[in-house]
């Protein structure tokens, strides 16, 4: 679901949602779908499936009006245009719930992907662009730059809040894409972050081994940075075993990882061990997702605090025939590139 290089979009709506109205603005007909508006509406849902911070998601039990809507519609298309008002309605009492929600349009399209329908929900976001306007006066021609502020996104640009769709089967582990990419810190911006997934979809967010992958990574890299910001060589072991792991291992455990990297510092091992459940890496062990792997640790790159910053591949680091860290005893590295016949310069 999540990668793929084409859709077919078969159908398309847009409502405007703007929270300074009483209700939202419905449409009666379906978009047509010309080449220029199919490759909007393809680029935009393929570069959000693309996204690593979209999340697998499940309805929660019970009536859910966006669930009830979707499955109407996967099994009548007919109720297409009926099934997305009540989406977008639904997104609208949603919004009206927190003023710091920005008003939208809603797209709501079905398309084809790998001989499968699915149901996209796109929030487009205004964003303020610039028109040119044409006035004559007293006979003579006025052109002015005119700012336009209720520009949808364009296909440069990343959606915010978005959702995609499977048919609904109850037996199957998720329903649902979600693309949320809003991020809060205080308690009253939080309950607008939890707003697009809680009040509107309804649903649980997953985490799945592409995330736990991501997460490990991630987390790891931070704790290093702040508990072993002094032993520059154990910082380095520790990158290269994680590096090591996610290439050669088919599931990390976490406390075994901890033993292994950490030795015999029990106090380490445990404030690791804490570091990750307490950023939500909470399970003991889980597989590692090969193909976030294969696409996310090609290249790797080294920043010094002398400010030289080296790129290469993963193998390349290993190669000691190209690359060598040697301790110097005083706390710091020598960084050796070896066996260089050719420099060029950008």
């Amino acid at each position: 679901m999540r990668n793929i290089d084409a859709v077919i979009v078969r159908k398309a709506i847009i409502h405007v949602l703007d929270k300074n109205a009483d209700a939202p603005i419905f449409t009666d007909y379906e978009q047509e779908i010309i080449e220029d508006i199919h490759e909007f509406l393809e680029k935009h849902i393929i570069k959000a499936l693309e996204d690593e911070d979209n999340r697998k998601a499940k309805f929660r039990a019970g009536t859910t009006v966006v669930k009830d809507a979707c499955k109407s519609i996967f099994e009548n298309e007919e109720q297409f245009v009926e099934a997305s008002k009540l989406i977008a309605n639904q997104l609208f009492k949603a919004m009206k719930q927190n003023n710091q929600v920005s008003s939208a349009d809603l797209v709501v399209c079905l398309y084809e992907a790998q001989e499968h329908n699915y149901i996209g929900i796109l929030k487009m976001d205004y964003k303020k662009s610039f028109i040119h306007n044409v006035e004559f006066f007293d006979e003579k021609l006025k052109i002015s730059i005119m700012p336009q502020a209720i520009g949808l996104p364009n296909m440069g640009q990343r959606l915010q809040k978005c959702a995609f769709i499977k048919e609904i089967d109850n037996t199957e582990d998720f329903d649902l894409i979600l693309l949320d990419k809003q991020i809060f810190k205080g308690d009253e911006e939080g309950e607008v972050a939890q707003f697009f997934s809680s009040h509107f979809l309804n649903c649980e967010i997953l985490v799945d081994s592409r995330d736990k992958t991501k997460l490990f990574r991630q987390i790891t890299e931070k704790w290093t940075r702040k508990n072993l910001k002094d032993d520059i060589q154990k910082a380095q072991e520790v990158r290269e075993e994680v590096a090591a792991s996610l290439k050669n291992e088919i599931e990390i455990d976490i406390e075994k990882f901890a033993i292994d990297v950490l030795g015999k510092d029990i106090d380490l091992q445990q404030n690791f061990i804490q570091q990750l459940s307490q950023e939500g890496l909470t399970h003991p062990q889980f597989d590692i997702d090969k193909a976030w792997v294969e696409k996310r640790m090609k290249r790797r790159i080294l920043k010094t605090d002398t400010g030289i910053e080296i790129k290469a591949g993963f193998e390349d680091f290993d190669d000691k025939m190209k690359f060598e860290m040697l301790p110097q005893g005083d706390g710091t590295v020598d960084i050796i590139i070896k066996n260089v016949r050719r420099i060029s310069e950008r």
